[in-house]
């Protein structure tokens, strides 16, 4: 089954689609400074079950930047997911990870209406956007050049393995690795519109999303890591908490993508939560 990759045009810009498989759509909704790769190793598994869009959003691991008066703020690319959504077969199940759980949640909260089900893996939420160990990065912001010297160090392998010890727990092959930053270590712009998010990354834009997931009413199954350097514990419960029909399943073996650390594992979540019924909360 091969995979179809298209440009979408959205505000600001174009930005790529795969797509593979069929069955239920399920939209997948990246973290920062990677892109759609973050979920190749669930193809395999999910191929044959689903119909996956993965699409390459400009938080910093996209290749085609936006315009430069492009909007690049979570509200932004919340808005270019439900343009994305509402050109998709339904129904529609929300995948998101890091800064696209993030977007996930204002996303629903929107147009609760628009999505059948809901997945949200270890996400910036409430208080912690951006995530408190990647605040200084926020410093970086008033030096100017900071950011690109940061873009054109993860050309380096030492570089990129940093990285990815914050998200992963296990070795991601340097292959991978390359297809999820996409042109962050060579493109200006996609680097100015990953200037542009870290700016506008707020805490007071998750807190006041966190008040008004209780508008969607469908199942809601949170996906959350136990030991993650990034995500606190506590956030997964509380943000299960936050919706009529929401669970909690704890990934044991994982940081911040699950979908790299494990696969499988996640690949069976997926299947039997969007096979139907109500998500079976763990005991954490």
């Amino acid at each position: 089954m091969m995979i179809e990759t298209s440009g979408v045009e959205t505000a600001g810009g174009r930005i790529d689609v795969r797509r593979v498989g069929r069955g239920t759509t399920v939209l997948f909704v990246h973290g920062l400074m990677v892109n759609g790769h973050v979920w190749d190793p669930l193809i395999a598994g999910l191929r044959d079950r689903c119909h996956m869009v993965l699409p390459d959003l400009p938080l910093g691991g996209h290749r085609v930047p936006l315009a430069p008066d492009a909007d690049c703020s979570l509200e932004a690319h919340a808005a270019r997911v439900l343009d994305l959504a509402r050109q998709l077969p339904g129904p529609v199940v929300l995948v998101g990870n890091d800064t696209g759980g993030a977007i996930a949640q204002i996303a629903v909260a929107r147009e609760p209406g628009l999505f059948e089900r809901l997945v949200l893996l270890p996400s910036d939420a409430f208080d912690n956007c951006p995530p408190k160990l990647l605040v200084p990065m926020r410093a970086l912001l008033g030096i100017p050049g900071a950011v690109g010297v940061v873009g054109r160090a993860l050309r380096l392998g030492v570089a990129k393995r940093a990285l990815m010890k914050l998200v992963a727990r296990g070795k991601v092959p340097t292959d991978r690795i390359d297809a999820m930053l996409g042109a962050l270590p060579s493109d200006r712009g996609v680097r100015r519109d990953l200037v542009k998010l870290l700016d506008g990354l707020r805490p007071a834009v998750t807190e006041a999303v966190a008040e008004e997931l209780h508008r969607f009413e469908g199942p809601v199954l949170v996906v959350w890591s136990r030991k993650d350097p990034l995500f606190p514990f506590g956030h997964g419960e509380r943000l299960a908490g936050c919706f009529p029909r929401g669970a909690v399943a704890v990934a044991e073996r994982s940081r911040a993508f699950v979908s790299l650390d494990e696969p499988d594992w996640l690949t069976e979540r997926l299947i039997e939560f969007i096979a139907g019924g109500e998500p079976a909360p763990d005991a954490p």
